[in-house]
């Protein structure tokens, strides 16, 4: 495996590889990993350590790559797409996983891995990277501001959206942005979105739901409506705005 560089493989990739019997080859994987020299991360799925890793392993493969090994469909988003494009100066220290389907959060030798199941309808807009030579699923840089609008608290909330879209105007395409918003069937993003676009002073040709709902889900209580947007401003805007004096 090393010598394809491949430090994740499956039981099946290891039978090929070994041309031995599957029970003597999981028996063999099971001794390896008892002994450190792998990691099981999921049902006959597992990660080469290397030699440096010593009596307490740790990864040294790509976070990116291990938490996109664990399930298929998937693709990184929200905080973590956000991190990689230099959106956020803040660091998550769980890596976020948008997939169809479900699965339990993990922690792998204290790598934190959140898997948020979305409706197949929001399964959309990302692209292949390559990290570290291998294939990744990652959001587009606009799909990813719109599954932060769509599940807040997988982002730190609006104020770190706002900063995103402020940080990466110059890089959006405002109009697959809108696309996507709508797309989503999810009239709060687009409210929110507009919201947010205006309060940048960037154009949009949106328009606002007929139903009022919170800028930020995250908190309930109240302070103004803006009638335009539907929205319930339960932040002040000097609060929405205070990083610019930073």
């Amino acid at each position: 495996m090393v010598e394809n560089n491949k430090s994740i493989f499956t039981v099946d990739d290891a039978v090929k590889i070994l041309n031995e019997k599957k029970s003597s080859v999981t028996k063999l994987l099971h001794d390896l990993t008892i002994n450190k020299w792998l990691f099981r991360l999921s049902r006959g799925k597992y990660l080469i350590l290397p030699l440096e890793a010593g009596v307490k392993p740790e990864f040294t493969e790509h976070e990116f790559i291990i938490a996109s090994n664990l399930i298929t469909p998937s693709y990184i988003s929200y905080w973590s797409a956000l991190n990689y494009y230099g959106f956020t100066e803040q660091v998550s220290k769980t890596i976020f996983v948008a997939t169809t389907k479900r699965k339990r959060e993990m922690n792998l030798l204290g790598l934190k891995i959140k898997f948020v199941t979305i409706k197949k309808d929001k399964f959309f807009g990302f692209k292949k990277i390559l990290v570290n030579n291998r294939p990744v699923n990652i959001a587009e840089k606009e799909k990813v501001i719109i599954d932060c609008l769509d599940l807040l608290r997988n982002c730190g909330g609006i104020t770190e959206i706002i900063k995103a879209v402020d940080s990466a105007k110059e890089e959006l395409g405002f109009n697959k942005l809108e696309d996507y918003a709508k797309k989503m069937k999810n009239q709060a993003i687009i409210n929110r979105l507009g919201y947010i676009l205006e309060l940048l002073g960037i154009e949009t040709k949106l328009k606002s739901g007929k139903h009022y709902i919170f800028l930020d889900p995250l908190l309930k209580k109240k302070i103004s409506y803006n009638a335009k947007w539907k929205i319930i401003e339960n932040i002040p805007k000097t609060d929405l705005l205070s990083w610019r004096e930073h």
